[in-house]
């Protein structure tokens, strides 16, 4: 690929608005090679994208031998570290070799053993609970399958305390825009049902997805005054009301069979406004949209003082049937 091509490449790819991870794997690019051409280009143009290796060898590659050799030894100890099988290789054969290039070779070969995840246990219970709306709003994503058109994300902003969803949108992917449309609605519903009067921002939590970690996040989240706060790597707990939200959305939506992303929207837009309309067991029998809109103490305190006249009336009527039926006399 020549200079041109590279530069037109730039462009094509500044101009996309996401999946630019896949435009590139398409094209047999990777990544860190188009940040490399990225750079030379804002340093010093299009003539900085030429090519820099004019054609001669490459003076430190592997010979064909070393190579098979190195491979050969590490299906004998497949137990060894990478740094490991290079100091084993440098001391008893007659070449030496680097641990990062055995990891190459190796990873090429499918030949690493991913690392072991560090042991994250959950607690019970979220231990910095929230105690009135907008405190905190969760942010996440879930994808699903349309026949045809592949998968989608469903992107939703669910306010922590109330478990009210404030904003969702089908989208194609999960960028960096696609979430601030997602969070912009929110902002407009809170706004609309009275909430966000007096200049209070929410927090917003979120994982550490490519999208929430973009810059094009930080100046949206900056322009806004909303503290972002991102969950802990691969604790997925950390987000439980979100995660149980989608995984109920999902138990009612997955039980069909989707052929276009509007035939989806409505069966979402149903779903999820029947679950913030029903009795939430967490949230003492009351619906999250009551929650969110302040009707919970009303509704309980209706619920209580209901209680309260049903005994009354049952102690009545029931020790007025015993009388009747042992015949007691009043004085």
């Amino acid at each position: 690929m020549d200079k041109v091509q590279k530069a037109a490449l730039l462009r094509e790819i500044e101009l996309l608005r996401g999946g630019h991870g896949a435009r590139l794997q398409a094209l047999g690019i990777p990544l860190s090679t188009y940040y490399t051409w990225k750079r030379r280009y804002e340093r010093g143009g299009i003539m900085a994208l030429n090519r820099r290796n004019n054609g001669g060898p490459t003076w430190n590659r592997l010979t064909d031998l070393e190579r098979d050799l190195i491979l050969t030894i590490a299906r004998l100890h497949p137990d060894l570290s990478c740094r490991l099988l290079a100091v084993k290789i440098t001391d008893e054969e007659d070449f030496a070799v680097s641990e990062a290039t055995v990891y190459r070779l190796l990873k090429q070969h499918g030949l690493v053993v991913p690392r072991p995840l560090e042991g994250m246990p959950a607690k019970h219970e979220w231990q910095h609970k929230t105690k009135v709306c907008d405190e905190i709003w969760q942010c996440d994503a879930t994808h699903y399958f349309i026949i045809g058109w592949g998968f989608y994300k469903q992107i939703t902003v669910l306010d922590d305390y109330s478990r009210n969803p404030l904003a969702w949108a089908l989208k194609p992917d999960e960028a960096a825009f696609n979430i601030s449309d997602v969070i912009e609605q929110a902002l407009e519903r809170a706004r609309g049902l009275g909430h966000l009067a007096n200049g209070t921002k929410p927090q917003l939590l979120s994982d550490n997805g490519s999208g929430f970690t973009a810059k094009i996040m930080d100046e949206y989240l900056d322009v806004h005054g909303i503290k972002h706060i991102f969950g802990k790597p691969y604790h997925p707990q950390t987000q439980g009301k979100i995660e149980r939200f989608h995984r109920s959305i999902k138990e009612r939506i997955c039980l069909l069979v989707y052929c276009s992303p509007d035939e989806l929207k409505r069966s979402l837009d149903e779903a999820i406004n029947k679950y913030a309309r029903t009795p939430h067991k967490a949230l003492s029998n009351v619906s999250p949209l009551d929650v969110y809109l302040g009707r919970k103490e009303e509704i309980l305190k209706k619920r209580a003082e209901k209680k309260r006249l049903t005994l009354e009336r049952r102690k009545i009527y029931n020790i007025g049937l015993w009388r009747q039926r042992h015949e007691v006399k009043q004085p």
